[in-house]
């Protein structure tokens, strides 16, 4: 029955009973009405208000569910949808439809907008990596060069080469530095060898330029990634191993990329799981602020472009554990 008549024929309902009670029963009303017979007309017309707002909210009820439902819709957890229910007006399903079709048509809208942003980004990173390497690492490099030759023609004025020896090597550690953090920006191992060696070597990077020890366990199997989802992994492991070094206070934390169990018994894997945890101090999740709470909304949008979920479990002195899962590649790699 449609909402309109619903709302109506309740109204009607109403009126009709009162109208019955009216007429059948022994109650009447003096032209001079006395205390006694206003307090039982007001009595009444209570009773049928009370009765009034009763059906109404029964009728009103999925609409009220639909209203709260759109305003819970994160859209850094994408994936939800209204749920009509069973025997629901034509009315209500009609808007629970076109709620539905307009979180699909933002979700898709904002997809493709990170993508096109995170494109942006990723060819900014290769471009500035490229000239740091190209032209600050060998600008650098030739002018360690130039001071090891100014050291050699300086061996009868040790005071004076060891100031230029000082020097050389400020120039070979900034020349370091600077090709790591061309590395960082774009790793060639995830161009050239793909998501489980550029998290290995990820790993590796941790450990040697963090001091926090990676246990990392790449699944053998691992069912092939496109290459959003692959950035997308990549990234999102960087920087919760950043996290781990700056905000954890742990000196280990653990790695792991594996299918998700299939969602049928002795099928294909959907979905490919990265793990990244540790048992440093954790925090409440809920009282984030400021860059932490940044760098984890990063993660969450990073994990909608790849049309993926972001969980992150964690509180105090128990540790934090990032879990990003991402579907597989739907067709064979070019």
């Amino acid at each position: 029955m449609p909402l309109i008549w619903r709302v109506l024929g309740t109204n009607a309902a109403v009126l009709v009973v009162a109208l019955a009670v009216l007429v059948f029963s022994p109650a009447t009303v003096s032209s001079s009405p006395r205390a006694m017979e206003v307090v039982v007309l007001v009595a009444g017309l209570a009773g049928m208000l009370a009765l009034d707002y009763l059906l109404l909210r029964r009728a009103f009820a999925p609409l009220e569910r639909l209203t709260d439902f759109a305003r819970g819709v994160d859209p850094l957890r994408p994936g939800d949808r209204a749920q009509a229910g069973e025997a629901v007006e034509p009315q209500v399903a009609d808007a629970t439809r076109a709620v539905n079709e307009m979180i699909e048509r933002l979700e898709t809208e904002r997809r493709d907008s990170a993508r096109d942003a995170l494109a942006a980004q990723e060819a900014e990173r290769i471009r500035i990596a490229r000239e740091l390497h190209d032209e600050v690492g060998q600008t650098l490099t030739a002018v360690v060069l130039q001071l090891e030759r100014s050291a050699r023609e300086l061996r009868d004025a040790p005071v004076q080469r060891a100031h230029v020896e000082e020097a050389r090597e400020l120039a070979r550690t900034a020349a370091e530095e600077v090709r790591e953090i061309a590395r960082r920006l774009r790793p060639e191992a995830l161009d050239d060898l793909g998501i489980a060696s550029a998290l290995v070597s990820l790993a590796t990077q941790s450990a040697r330029h963090a001091g926090v020890r990676v246990a990392h366990e790449i699944d053998p199997q691992l069912p092939p990634l496109d290459d959003d989802a692959e950035l997308v992994v990549y990234r999102v492991a960087q920087e919760a191993l950043t996290n781990v070094a700056r905000h954890s206070g742990a000196d280990a934390a653990r790695l792991r990329l594996a299918p998700a169990p299939p969602a049928s018994p002795g099928g294909p894997p959907s979905e490919v799981v990265l793990t990244v945890s540790d048992r440093g101090r954790g925090f409440d999740p809920a009282a984030l602020a400021g860059g932490g709470e940044r760098g984890i909304r990063g993660m969450r949008e990073r994990a909608v472009l790849a049309a993926g979920r972001l969980e992150l479990e964690s509180a105090p002195g128990e540790g934090t554990t990032v879990r990003l899962t991402v579907p597989v590649a739907r067709g064979p790699r070019a």
